[in-house]
């Protein structure tokens, strides 16, 4: 299933900046940029996860960015993360393809709380 994480204001970190931040937080992360400029993403990643390897791909505009991954217990430390990354004034929104679960993560949501929210939401 895929995922999405949509900022308000492109509110989403520079692909650069999102490198970084990824590397240092997964060092075995891999990270590709996108230098096809018909395409719509900065780059794509990859990142393993304790029981699962994540794969995204974040929007050029840093306004989105949608991935896949299970279980989703690390989809949401995944998403915590991100949360971390974005300024607290910024909205951000995960939700799945389908829209049936949906969550307004804030900065102070646990990756348990955001699990529960997005159960609690039809996802």
């Amino acid at each position: 299933m895929k995922f999405f994480i949509i900022a308000e204001d492109e509110g989403l970190p520079s692909a650069f900046d999102f490198t970084s931040s990824l590397n240092a937080r997964w060092p075995g992360a891999t990270v590709k940029q996108i230098s096809n400029p018909e395409r719509n993403y900065a780059l794509e990643f990859y990142v393993p996860m304790a029981d699962s390897r994540l794969e995204g791909l974040l929007h050029k505009k840093r306004g989105s960015m949608t991935f896949e991954g299970v279980p989703l217990r690390e989809v949401s430390e995944f998403v915590q993360w991100c949360r971390s990354l974005v300024p607290s004034h910024v909205s951000l929104l995960f939700c799945d393809e389908s829209m049936n679960g949906e969550v307004k993560v804030t900065p102070a949501m646990t990756a348990e709380q955001i699990l529960e929210a997005f159960h609690a939401s039809g996802g």
